[in-house]
């Protein structure tokens, strides 16, 4: 857990993000995030992986998940994450590299006149892996994703701050299928 604090205190010092605008989520974003976290021994997952990466996401207004003050809208993102393992039950420790796609909606609760609040995800995925693990029996897998957290504006400068759950799974194609279940500590910008 040092490695994640240390790693959240660079990328919240090192961020900047530039945008004037009071209703913002009202036009197209892009958004810059660090994700560091394991992966939880819950739901049939047997290999304890911890590991992190990095994304770029671009979110677009959508009206029908805006309702009342709630604004909402479709994000896209793409992500390179970076997983370790010391191994277990006879499989040796080992790493693996994924590229991940989501799609998935972004709602906003704002909390006071200076634009903090709350968001919420939720949306799907695919990943593609360059090896197999324990609980992974295809490099090719859906990716179920559900996130929440803090926004929180500093002047001209907003940075989100949360969890996510992914939920790592071939879906039952190849058996057997345990899927990974990974809880990410989230940190990034929009602009």
């Amino acid at each position: 857990m040092n490695i994640i604090a240390c790693a959240a205190s660079a990328a919240l010092i090192s961020t900047t993000a530039f945008d004037d605008d009071s209703d913002s989520r009202s036009k197209p974003s892009h958004y810059v995030t660090a994700f560091f976290g394991q992966s939880q021994i819950i739901l049939g997952s047997e290999d304890p992986r911890f590991g992190g990466g990095i994304s770029y996401a671009y979110g677009g207004p959508e009206k029908r998940f805006t309702k009342g003050n709630v604004s909402g809208q479709l994000v896209y993102e793409g992500y390179l994450d970076r997983t370790q393992s010391n191994g277990g039950q006879g499989y040796p420790g080992n790493s693996s590299y994924a590229l991940g796609g989501l799609a998935y909606g972004r709602w906003y609760w704002p909390m006071d006149h200076v634009g903090n609040g709350v968001y919420a995800d939720l949306g799907w995925g695919l990943q593609i892996a360059d090896r197999t693990t324990l609980d992974l029996e295809s490099s090719i897998n859906s990716t179920p994703v559900l996130g929440f957290g803090g926004v929180f504006k500093d002047g001209a400068k907003e940075y989100l701050i949360g969890l996510r759950y992914l939920h790592i799974s071939n879906g039952g194609l190849v058996k057997p299928n345990f899927g990974q279940n990974e809880l990410f500590l989230t940190i990034g910008f929009r602009y």
